[in-house]
């Protein structure tokens, strides 16, 4: 009562779709390569060290203040 199963490829390109909304499933586009996103403008990352900065100090005021 073995059933042979038919051989499948790794990939295969044909899609069969059904149903009702057949008609706007598009097939899988090809990967793309991975492309990095562009460093963010030096005014940009000038305020994010800023930020860190006065959050760093705020830590560190609260910090001795717990331990005086």
């Amino acid at each position: 009562m073995s059933e042979r199963q038919p051989e499948v490829d790794d990939r295969h390109d044909s899609i069969v779709v059904e149903g009702e909304d057949h008609d706007h499933v598009l097939p899988p586009s090809e990967l793309d390569p991975y492309t990095p996103e562009p460093l963010p403008a030096l005014k940009l990352r000038l305020g994010i060290w800023l930020a860190l900065l006065a959050l760093a100090v705020v830590v560190a005021i609260v910090v001795y203040a717990a331990v005086t």
